[in-house]
């Protein structure tokens, strides 16, 4: 298992407009333009990243867990991140103005995609170096697979205590899953990229 806490993220407001006008459908204006840089610069004391990953040979995995894995793929890396419960108690402050929490449901989606992608980096960046090509983050949707899931990578290490009566992770921790393929015309018992699975396996 990996644990990294405090990283730094750039938090982008383009992606944040965007997000408001997919999801709550409002329109980019200056106004709001310059609300979300003003977002940008508060939601750095709001924001605490952590992240913890593990890898599992597909063998293991399918004994231990319910994903389902692509033909080729050997092994799978199980990521769980977390931006820290301050910005969520922030959205659900009954004393927030009705015009900020779209704001923030939109700054929360981005921290939380921007600290998926810091960590996927570092597993594509190790498999490159095992001779494997590794897959886009794959988020596990199911709450109990997602909860039993980030038992098994400890998420304790990164301050997140699980509710046994709770049905879903807390709002501010994503989960999703990245899958190990040989590289190129590699065979599925590439040396390399099974013993990178292998080696990071954890019963």
């Amino acid at each position: 298992m990996t644990k990294i806490k405090n990283f730094r993220i750039t938090l982008r407001a383009r992606e944040i407009a965007r997000w408001l006008k997919r999801e709550r459908g409002l329109e980019t204006t200056p106004d709001l333009e310059l609300s979300i840089d003003q977002l940008v610069k508060e939601g750095k004391s709001l924001i605490e990243p952590a992240a913890v990953y593990s890898t599992l040979t597909r063998q293991i995995a399918e004994k231990t867990t319910k994903i389902v894995f692509p033909d080729k793929a050997i092994a799978v890396s199980v990521i769980v991140v977390s931006i820290g419960p301050k910005l969520a108690q922030k959205r659900s402050d009954s004393e927030i103005e009705a015009g900020r929490e779209p704001l923030l449901a939109a700054l929360e989606q981005e921290v939380l995609s921007q600290s998926l992608s810091f960590a996927a980096r570092l597993i594509q960046d190790q498999a490159k170096e095992e001779d494997c090509e590794m897959s886009a983050p794959v988020p596990v949707l199911d709450s109990a697979e997602a909860s039993s899931l980030a038992s098994l990578v400890g998420v304790q290490r990164i301050g997140i205590n699980l509710d046994n009566s709770a049905n879903e992770l807390p709002s501010h921790v994503r989960l999703a899953s990245l899958f190990w393929t040989p590289a190129g015309k590699k065979s599925r018992s590439s040396p390399a990229c099974r013993q990178a699975g292998a080696e990071k396996a954890v019963v």
